[in-house]
Parts: structure tokens; sequence; C-alpha cells
């Protein structure tokens, strides 16, 4: 006889939310398109963290991470980064949602100016 499993009902993104709800699942969009940028620009080389170097990733703020390391990025080295956070970064990973699709096809200038809220 099978046993009954309690597990967590998935997220029903047909349904309405409110304007708070829809802002929360945006601003996650973002912080994981930012994680994605500070893997794709390797910013974890410059970072003060030891963790983030140990595991070669972003393991903190990527907000900050990629904000204080933006202005040593050369145009041509934040377009590349930009196809490659399209492709799922350097670990190819796939968008948790629609809004975490959409966000990392926005132009660059678009997702390092979102404010959070």
């Amino acid at each position: 006889m099978p046993s009954e499993r309690h597990e967590t009902p998935e997220p029903n993104f047909l349904k309405r939310r409110s304007f708070a709800q829809g802002k929360a699942l945006t601003d996650l969009a973002h912080i994981a398109t930012h994680r994605l940028y500070c893997d794709a620009l390797r910013l974890w080389r410059r970072c003060t963290k030891r963790a983030c170097k140990r595991h070669r990733r972003c393991c903190g703020d990527p907000t900050g991470c990629l904000m204080r390391g933006l202005m040593a990025v050369p145009p041509s080295q934040r377009l590349r980064a930009q196809r490659q956070v399209i492709a799922g970064g350097p670990r190819r990973e796939t968008p948790q949602s629609h809004i975490e699709w959409q966000v990392r096809r926005a132009p660059f200038h678009a997702v390092v100016t979102w404010t959070f809220g």
C-alpha cells in the first residue's frame, strides 16, 4: 500500500496574484539574473569572500557584487555575458519562472538599474 506523501503544492501561476506577490517574484528573478551575470563576468575572482572563490561562483549578495565589479568590465565583455546569461550562465541553468525568462532577455541597462522594493 503506498504511503501518503505530504508535499508542498506547486505554485499555480495561472491564478491571479496581488501586486506585492508579483513584485516579490520579479525581485527574485532579478536577483537570480544578477547572480548569473556575476558568474558570467567571473566577478568571484575579485570578491573578498572566501566562499565565492572556493565555489567559483557568487555566494553572497549578487546585486552588490555586480554593482562593485561593473566598472572594471569593458562593454564587449558585457555583451558576451548577456548572451551567456540568456543561455543560462556558465552552468546552463534553466529559468525558474517565465518572469525570470523575460528578465534574462531584458537589456543589460534595465537589469542593472532595477530598484528592489
